[in-house]
Protein backbone atom coordinates (compact mmCIF):
# COMPACT_ATOMS: atom_id res chain seq x y z
CA UNK A 1 0.00 0.00 0.00
CA UNK A 2 1.49 3.29 -0.97
CA UNK A 3 0.61 5.63 2.02
CA UNK A 4 0.35 9.21 3.13
CA UNK A 5 1.50 9.99 6.63
CA UNK A 6 2.24 12.53 8.50
CA UNK A 7 4.79 11.80 11.02
CA UNK A 8 5.13 15.44 12.74
CA UNK A 9 1.84 16.71 14.55
CA UNK A 10 1.80 18.82 17.59
CA UNK A 11 -1.20 19.36 19.65
CA UNK A 12 -2.76 21.95 22.45
CA UNK A 13 -0.07 20.43 25.01
CA UNK A 14 2.92 22.03 23.29
CA UNK A 15 3.06 25.89 23.86
CA UNK A 16 3.51 26.73 20.14
CA UNK A 17 0.63 24.89 19.18
CA UNK A 18 -3.10 26.38 19.20
CA UNK A 19 -5.67 25.45 21.60
CA UNK A 20 -7.66 24.14 18.64
CA UNK A 21 -5.21 21.58 18.49
CA UNK A 22 -7.26 18.75 20.37
CA UNK A 23 -7.02 15.28 20.17
CA UNK A 24 -10.19 14.81 18.23
CA UNK A 25 -9.81 17.74 16.00
CA UNK A 26 -6.31 16.41 14.80
CA UNK A 27 -7.67 13.18 13.95
CA UNK A 28 -10.84 15.20 11.82
CA UNK A 29 -8.38 16.95 9.88
CA UNK A 30 -6.12 14.34 9.05
CA UNK A 31 -9.49 12.69 7.51
CA UNK A 32 -10.31 15.88 5.53
CA UNK A 33 -6.46 15.29 4.12
CA UNK A 34 -7.15 11.93 3.37
CA UNK A 35 -4.03 10.79 5.78
CA UNK A 36 -3.30 7.22 6.18
CA UNK A 37 -1.59 7.44 9.35
CA UNK A 38 -0.49 10.38 11.76
CA UNK A 39 2.06 10.61 14.65
CA UNK A 40 1.58 13.12 17.66
CA UNK A 41 4.72 14.70 18.57
CA UNK A 42 4.87 17.33 21.32
CA UNK A 43 7.74 19.09 22.08
CA UNK A 44 8.81 17.19 25.32
CA UNK A 45 6.22 15.15 26.74
CA UNK A 46 3.87 12.34 25.97
CA UNK A 47 0.98 13.67 28.45
CA UNK A 48 -1.93 13.81 25.26
CA UNK A 49 -1.00 10.34 23.85
CA UNK A 50 -3.70 8.54 26.11
CA UNK A 51 -6.03 10.89 24.43
CA UNK A 52 -5.04 10.74 20.78
CA UNK A 53 -5.31 7.34 21.52
CA UNK A 54 -8.70 6.87 22.22
CA UNK A 55 -9.75 9.33 19.24
CA UNK A 56 -7.67 7.35 16.36
CA UNK A 57 -9.44 4.43 17.67
CA UNK A 58 -12.94 6.13 17.50
CA UNK A 59 -11.71 7.09 14.56
CA UNK A 60 -10.53 4.07 12.89
CA UNK A 61 -6.90 5.93 12.34
CA UNK A 62 -3.79 4.09 12.00
CA UNK A 63 -1.46 6.38 14.09
CA UNK A 64 2.09 6.64 16.01
CA UNK A 65 2.57 7.65 19.21
CA UNK A 66 6.17 9.81 19.77
CA UNK A 67 7.02 12.73 20.90
CA UNK A 68 9.67 16.05 20.09
CA UNK A 69 12.93 15.55 21.85
CA UNK A 70 15.12 18.85 22.19
CA UNK A 71 18.72 17.95 22.70
CA UNK A 72 21.37 19.71 25.12
CA UNK A 73 22.48 21.28 21.63
CA UNK A 74 18.65 22.03 20.67
CA UNK A 75 18.87 19.76 18.24
CA UNK A 76 14.95 18.29 17.25
CA UNK A 77 14.23 14.75 17.39
CA UNK A 78 11.09 13.05 16.46
CA UNK A 79 10.75 9.69 18.40
CA UNK A 80 8.08 7.31 17.42
CA UNK A 81 6.69 4.42 18.76
CA UNK A 82 3.72 1.79 17.50
CA UNK A 83 2.46 1.24 21.11
CA UNK A 84 1.28 3.92 23.62
CA UNK A 85 2.95 2.50 26.59
CA UNK A 86 6.39 2.42 25.43
CA UNK A 87 6.29 5.86 24.15
CA UNK A 88 4.72 7.09 27.68
CA UNK A 89 7.78 5.31 29.42
CA UNK A 90 10.09 7.21 27.01
CA UNK A 91 7.86 10.75 27.65
CA UNK A 92 8.33 10.70 31.12
CA UNK A 93 12.59 9.90 30.30
CA UNK A 94 12.49 13.16 28.29
CA UNK A 95 10.41 15.50 30.32
CA UNK A 96 12.21 14.08 33.25
CA UNK A 97 15.24 15.50 31.47
CA UNK A 98 14.31 18.76 30.72
CA UNK A 99 15.98 21.78 32.44
CA UNK A 100 13.59 22.93 34.91
CA UNK A 101 12.53 26.27 33.78
CA UNK A 102 8.92 26.52 34.64
CA UNK A 103 6.46 27.89 32.01
CA UNK A 104 4.85 31.31 31.68
CA UNK A 105 1.64 30.96 29.79
CA UNK A 106 1.38 34.61 29.51
CA UNK A 107 5.06 34.40 27.64
CA UNK A 108 5.41 31.15 25.86
CA UNK A 109 1.56 29.60 25.94
CA UNK A 110 -0.57 27.20 27.85
CA UNK A 111 0.73 23.37 28.08
CA UNK A 112 -3.13 21.63 28.82
CA UNK A 113 -3.40 18.17 29.31
CA UNK A 114 -6.54 16.99 28.00
CA UNK A 115 -8.93 14.17 27.82
CA UNK A 116 -10.46 12.75 24.11
CA UNK A 117 -13.42 14.88 25.03
CA UNK A 118 -11.84 18.20 25.33
CA UNK A 119 -11.59 18.45 28.97
CA UNK A 120 -8.06 19.94 30.76
CA UNK A 121 -6.78 17.68 33.34
CA UNK A 122 -3.76 19.65 34.88
CA UNK A 123 -0.93 21.33 32.56
CA UNK A 124 2.73 20.59 32.06
CA UNK A 125 5.00 22.47 34.39
CA UNK A 126 8.12 22.49 32.82
CA UNK A 127 8.61 25.08 29.77
CA UNK A 128 8.41 22.33 26.60
CA UNK A 129 10.43 24.56 24.81
CA UNK A 130 13.37 24.15 27.07
CA UNK A 131 16.28 21.38 26.36
CA UNK A 132 17.13 18.29 27.93
CA UNK A 133 20.62 17.75 29.44
CA UNK A 134 21.04 14.31 27.45
CA UNK A 135 23.52 15.02 24.24
CA UNK A 136 22.07 14.42 20.99
CA UNK A 137 25.27 12.24 20.62
CA UNK A 138 23.53 9.83 23.02
CA UNK A 139 19.63 10.68 22.49
CA UNK A 140 19.67 8.80 19.12
CA UNK A 141 20.83 5.41 20.70
CA UNK A 142 19.03 5.87 23.76
CA UNK A 143 15.79 6.39 21.63
CA UNK A 144 16.86 3.45 19.37
CA UNK A 145 17.04 1.19 22.60
CA UNK A 146 13.45 1.93 23.92
CA UNK A 147 12.09 1.11 20.33
CA UNK A 148 11.45 3.78 18.38
CA UNK A 149 12.33 5.42 15.37
CA UNK A 150 14.50 8.06 15.46
CA UNK A 151 14.26 10.82 12.70
CA UNK A 152 15.99 13.82 13.36
CA UNK A 153 13.76 16.95 12.93
CA UNK A 154 13.39 19.86 9.92
CA UNK A 155 17.61 19.05 9.03
CA UNK A 156 17.41 22.21 6.51
CA UNK A 157 15.96 24.63 8.94
CA UNK A 158 18.24 27.34 10.57
CA UNK A 159 17.23 27.08 13.56
CA UNK A 160 16.73 23.55 15.92
CA UNK A 161 17.93 21.30 13.70
CA UNK A 162 21.08 19.21 13.64
CA UNK A 163 22.71 20.91 10.71
CA UNK A 164 22.11 24.36 12.19
CA UNK A 165 22.44 23.22 15.67
CA UNK A 166 26.08 21.15 15.53
CA UNK A 167 27.11 22.43 12.23
CA UNK A 168 26.97 19.09 10.30
CA UNK A 169 24.76 16.39 10.18
CA UNK A 170 26.34 13.63 12.40
CA UNK A 171 27.04 9.75 11.17
CA UNK A 172 24.32 8.11 13.17
CA UNK A 173 21.83 5.40 12.73
CA UNK A 174 18.95 7.95 12.21
CA UNK A 175 15.41 5.72 10.97
CA UNK A 176 15.04 8.67 8.54
CA UNK A 177 15.85 12.63 8.68
CA UNK A 178 12.95 15.07 8.25
CA UNK A 179 13.78 18.20 5.77
CA UNK A 180 11.48 21.24 4.96
CA UNK A 181 12.39 22.12 1.54
CA UNK A 182 16.14 21.20 0.35
CA UNK A 183 18.20 18.10 1.42
CA UNK A 184 21.35 19.10 2.33
CA UNK A 185 24.03 16.90 0.43
CA UNK A 186 25.24 14.60 3.29
CA UNK A 187 21.97 13.55 3.96
CA UNK A 188 21.06 11.63 0.86
CA UNK A 189 22.26 8.05 2.37
CA UNK A 190 19.53 8.59 4.70
CA UNK A 191 15.42 8.04 3.90
CA UNK A 192 14.07 11.86 3.51
CA UNK A 193 10.32 11.98 5.11
CA UNK A 194 8.41 15.40 4.22
CA UNK A 195 5.57 16.40 7.55
CA UNK A 196 3.30 19.44 8.15
CA UNK A 197 4.75 20.32 11.68
CA UNK A 198 1.60 21.47 11.99
CA UNK A 199 0.54 23.64 15.46
CA UNK A 200 -2.78 24.69 13.90
CA UNK A 201 -5.55 22.32 11.96
CA UNK A 202 -5.75 23.58 8.81
CA UNK A 203 -1.39 22.71 8.78
CA UNK A 204 -2.15 19.17 9.16
CA UNK A 205 -1.08 17.24 5.89
CA UNK A 206 0.30 20.29 4.16
CA UNK A 207 3.09 17.88 4.03
CA UNK A 208 3.58 14.43 4.50
CA UNK A 209 5.42 11.15 3.16
CA UNK A 210 4.12 8.17 0.66
CA UNK A 211 6.05 5.46 1.40
CA UNK A 212 5.17 1.95 0.54
CA UNK A 213 3.98 -0.06 3.96
CA UNK A 214 1.21 -2.41 4.99
CA UNK A 215 1.52 -1.90 8.37
CA UNK A 216 2.10 1.01 10.61
CA UNK A 217 4.34 -0.61 13.20
CA UNK A 218 8.21 0.53 13.87
CA UNK A 219 9.79 -2.89 12.03
CA UNK A 220 7.22 -2.54 9.00
CA UNK A 221 7.56 1.34 8.64
CA UNK A 222 11.77 0.82 9.33
CA UNK A 223 11.95 -1.49 6.30
CA UNK A 224 9.85 1.22 4.14
CA UNK A 225 12.69 3.74 4.90
CA UNK A 226 15.08 1.56 4.03
CA UNK A 227 13.55 0.85 0.55
CA UNK A 228 13.03 4.93 0.79
CA UNK A 229 16.59 5.43 0.42
CA UNK A 230 17.79 7.65 -2.42
CA UNK A 231 20.17 5.40 -4.29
Amino acid sequence: MKARVDFHIHSCLSPCATLEMSPRTIVARAKVAKLDCIALTDHGCAENLPAFHDACIEANMPCLYGLEATSSEEVHTLCLFDQLEPALEWGRIIYDSIQNFPNDPDRFGLQPIVTVDGDVTGFAEKLLFAATDISFFDLVPMALEAGALCIPSHIDREYLGAVSQLGFLPDLPYDAVEVVSKIPPNAKKWAIIQSSDAHQPDHIGRRFTRIETEHFTVPALRDAFKRHRKP
